[in-house]
């Protein structure tokens, strides 16, 4: 695919549109997909001032509103749950930012991390406080972005997982109680652990905003909360320091959401890999990975309940 990628003239035109100089230029993270989704969208460098430009590939931009992403990571660093953004241009699909580095003392979080309740607590404070931001212009549906997706499979004749129909019969079973009940708000909807970077005296910033959208703030702690533990009475804190207080009926709606987010997830990082020119990066692993983790959760028989207790019946 011509012209897939970032270039080094289109990072150095990004670097001059900003004001910046590329001159002694660090390069970024390079793209890893397993075990942590990191760098997949973007190129990136630091730069010897400090500053951390990322600049979308071509053939990522597809279906990400950039102009909501980089809305809401200058709201986010505005109101000091993300970095503070210096310069931003959708058009270039390009941003940059304060860079977080371990010189200054930051590091990204693992799951291991957010298993330590000053961390988890941290975090679920700064994620209800970018919730709390202003609203954005787009609404994010993660159900007709997994419907394009599939019909996006079948345009270009890629396999398609064997139990599609299966998978999005029952994630459509939780459709009408998700949507019925969704209060919007600003979201990243994305839960990676690795977007979430670690800081001096406890601080934890939200990096990361290239799916932001209105939707249902449960949506994005509902993923993050399957980041932090495979095990839901282990979830359950989290839920409680993000919402003041352990509620069955959100802890659903929350869980549900995780699933739907795994669904996306899954087709979108197993359509790339039929699609991507960077075959090097675990596209189809990463997929796979959160399918298997769908599948053992619409196959366990707590599901259905998930789905009454979030529509409020008993």
């Amino acid at each position: 695919m011509t012209g897939a990628l970032v270039t080094d003239q289109m990072m150095a035109a990004a670097c001059a549109a900003a004001g910046l100089s590329d001159a002694d230029a660090r390069p970024g993270p390079a793209p890893l997909a397993s075990p942590s989704y990191l760098a997949l969208e973007s190129a990136s460098i630091l730069t010897a001032g400090g500053v951390f430009l990322k600049v979308m590939h071509p053939e990522m931009r597809e279906g990400f509103d950039l102009d909501a992403a980089m809305t809401l990571a200058r709201q986010a660093g505005a109101a000091g749950v993300g970095p503070r953004v210096l310069w931003s241009d959708a058009g270039q699909g390009a941003i940059a930012m304060e860079a977080l580095t371990e010189a200054g003392g930051w590091r990204r979080a693992m799951q291991k991390d957010l298993q330590e309740p000053p961390v988890l607590a941290g975090a679920m404070a700064t994620l209800k406080a970018l919730h709390a931001t202003p609203a954005l212009a787009n609404r994010f549906d993660p159900f007709a972005q997994i419907d394009a997706l599939i019909a996006e499979y079948r345009r270009l004749g890629a396999p398609l997982p064997d139990d599609i129909d299966w998978l999005r019969r029952l994630i459509g079973a939780a459709e009408p109680v998700l949507r019925a009940g969704a209060t919007l708000a600003p979201c990243r909807n994305d839960g990676s652990a690795s977007n979430l970077m670690l800081g001096p005296d406890g601080v934890v910033l939200l990096v990361d905003y290239d799916r932001a959208g209105m939707n249902d703030p449960l949506y994005d702690l509902g993923a993050l909360l399957a980041e932090t533990t495979d095990f839901e009475r282990d979830m359950q804190a989290g839920f409680a320091a993000y919402a003041g207080g352990f509620d069955e009926t959100g802890f659903a709606r929350a869980r549900l959401w995780s699933f739907v987010d795994d669904m996306l997830h899954a087709l979108w990082s197993r359509l790339k890999a039929q699609t991507s020119v960077r075959g090097g990066v675990e596209w189809l692993k990463y997929g796979e990975w959160r399918l298997m983790r769908l599948r053992m959760a619409l196959n366990h028989p707590g599901f259905e309940q998930k789905i009454r207790l979030a529509g409020g019946a008993a």
